[in-house]
């Protein structure tokens, strides 16, 4: 089984994207307590520490270093219709290798790290990737806890839009009065919980 000096040894002397990639490399290979911490995968998305590295050839970014990623659901009113979208928010991300390589000197945690190769993946790659395993956050079945999900985003809209309506009365705003208290009624239908 190659370890995953090998593998970075390796990849850093194909020819990279970014041309201070081989730099970062470098730097990960003199670090063995970050060598150890690395964890290889084929696909980045959904997990919270991770690098990307490309090879010449590849489309897109040649370099991208994300840590402390989260993403998350809102849940929002548009033209009367809730609406229902991810986002991500990030603590660092970086897109520059020199200055990940700041970073990555005190960073403590695991770090996924995806490598793209411009043609077939290779064995000494392909060997040490991982596949993450996806655990459910709460034991709730799927269902069950996004409708709980989405009924705090309710009861949260509800709030804010309650906030909304009683300074548009303040401020004798008729027609801001009337737009927020339609949007408040109909998110109490929809939620579960009793806002009022």
């Amino acid at each position: 089984m190659y370890t995953a000096e090998h593998v970075v040894r390796q990849f850093s002397k194909t020819p990279l994207k970014h041309c201070m990639s081989r730099y970062l490399l470098e730097k990960i290979l003199e670090d063995g307590d970050l060598l150890e911490r690395l964890v290889f995968v084929l696909d980045r998305s959904n997990l919270p520490n991770t690098m990307y590295i490309a090879q010449a050839g590849v489309e897109g970014n040649g370099f991208e270093l994300e840590l402390g990623a989260v993403e998350t659901e809102h849940i929002t009113i548009v033209n009367d219709r809730l609406v229902k979208e991810k986002r991500k928010h990030r603590k660092m991300w970086i897109r520059d290798p020199v200055e990940a390589a700041a970073v990555l000197a005190g960073f403590k945690g695991m770090l996924h790290v995806q490598f793209a190769f411009a043609g077939p993946i290779p064995s000494w790659y392909h060997e040490r990737t991982v596949t993450p395993e996806h655990k459910p956050e709460r034991p709730f079945v799927p269902g069950f806890a996004a409708f709980v999900r989405d009924q705090i985003d309710l009861a949260l809209l509800g709030i804010t839009l309650k906030h909304e309506i009683d300074e548009a009365l303040k401020a004798r705003n008729e027609e801001l009065f009337r737009e927020k208290a339609a949007l408040y009624k109909q998110v109490c239908r929809s939620c579960f919980w009793r806002l009022s």
